[in-house]
Formats: C-alpha cells, sequence, structure tokens
C-alpha cells in the first residue's frame, strides 16, 4: 500500500464522509478555488466551483442513497493520490440520459485526488459505463472486434 500523510489521509476521509452524506457546503470547503472534476466518461470536464458542485448535485439526485469509500490506495506522491472506490446507490434519478429504474448499483473506479497545498483541486475518475448500464437496466452490448 501506497504511503500518504496523516494530513492528506484526514482530508480524503473528511472529502469522502462529505461526500457519502451529500454535504456539499462542507465537501466544496475542502477544494481550492480552481477545482475540477474530470470523470472521464462525460465529454466535458467540470471546472470551478459552481460546476463542480452541479456534478455532486446531479450525481446524488440520481442517487439519493449514494455512498463511497475507498478499497486501497494504489499509489502516491507529493501532490496525487490514485486510489481504487466503490460507491453504491440506488437509482432514482436521470444518469447520462437514462431514465431512473430504482435499481441498486455498486461501482469499482479509479480516482486520481490530485492536491495543491493543503486541499482538493481536483479529482479524475475512471469507472466501467457498460457495468454500470447494466445494473441500472439499461441495453449495453459490447461486439467482438470482429463485429
Amino acid at each position: 500500500m501506497a504511503s500518504i500523510s496523516p494530513e492528506r489521509q484526514a482530508l480524503l476521509d473528511d472529502h469522502l464522509k462529505a461526500e457519502s452524506e451529500h454535504d456539499l457546503d462542507h465537501l466544496m470547503e475542502g477544494f481550492t478555488a480552481d477545482c475540477f472534476n474530470d470523470v472521464a466518461c462525460f465529454p466535458d470536464r467540470f471546472d470551478g466551483p459552481t460546476r463542480v458542485a452541479e456534478r455532486y448535485t446531479a450525481h446524488w439526485k440520481a442517487f439519493p442513497d449514494f455512498t463511497v469509500r475507498i478499497r486501497r490506495i494504489l499509489s502516491a506522491d507529493e501532490d496525487c493520490i490514485v486510489t481504487e472506490n466503490e460507491w453504491t446507490g440506488t437509482y432514482e434519478g436521470t444518469f447520462q440520459g437514462i431514465p431512473p429504474t430504482g435499481r441498486k448499483v455498486k461501482v469499482r473506479a479509479i480516482v486520481a485526488w490530485h492536491f495543491q497545498g493543503e486541499r482538493l483541486q481536483g479529482e479524475t475518475v475512471f469507472f466501467d459505463t457498460g457495468s454500470i448500464a447494466r445494473q441500472l437496466g439499461a441495453e449495453f452490448r459490447l461486439t467482438n472486434v470482429d463485429g
């Protein structure tokens, strides 16, 4: 397991607690003024406090019982920590154009947490959209390379 400072661990724990409790004010207090949220499967990055807050709010609306936890820390350096996360929630709102199904989902993700000084600057998030679509009940098929 990668080693991180107690201060960074506390900041990360505080962020995940606020995210799981849907405490937007507390969550946003931990970010820098030039914060971002970059979800790899979304067409655009969310830049700045307003857009980042909108992204969290929309996610919580789609998954009102959303919680997240770190499964393990994969890598860490002075400005970035990479984790394997797991989030769960019940799908009760629209997400990526898929209507609500009421189904529970469990999603594993890789997250790069970017730090600037003593605050979180942003997240780069990678997850399997096909797995989410299947769990939500949306049709999602992959074909072989040859067809």
